[in-house]
């Protein structure tokens, strides 16, 4: 496989990027109806971890509030994010969760990553 050079102009591009939720909901007016989300941008991936602290895998409040954060950066429909908090709360935490996800690299990809590799010195 021939690998490609990132670009600036990817950048760009690669910031029009979207996908879709699917929202699943017993209230039967968000149940099955999509969202459409984008990954958050470094900056605002820093500034969420920053703000927000997770004490726990059961730290719902924590959870909560960076699921919040996330969905008013990323979601990408117009109107839905002015109106978040009028939301049921298992929307946002699915929004939410959906776009963290998005954002956060895969632990191989972070090893990848931090493996120096030879001739590929940028000093």
């Amino acid at each position: 496989m021939t690998e490609l050079e990132m670009t600036a102009e990817d950048i760009t591009l690669g910031m029009q990027n979207e996908r879709t939720v699917t929202l699943k909901s017993p209230n039967p007016q968000y149940n099955g109806k999509t969202v459409r989300v984008r990954s958050l941008r470094g900056g605002e991936f820093r500034k969420i971890m920053n703000t927000v602290r997770i004490t726990g895998s059961n730290d719902l409040a924590g959870s909560f509030a960076m699921a919040m954060e996330a969905s008013k950066s990323g979601i990408v429909t117009p109107g839905i994010s002015d109106r978040l908090a009028d939301l049921d709360h298992d929307i946002i935490l699915q929004i939410g969760q959906a776009i963290m996800t998005g954002s956060e690299p895969k632990e191989e990809e972070v090893e990848d990553f931090s493996i120096a590799q030879k001739g590929s010195s940028s000093s």
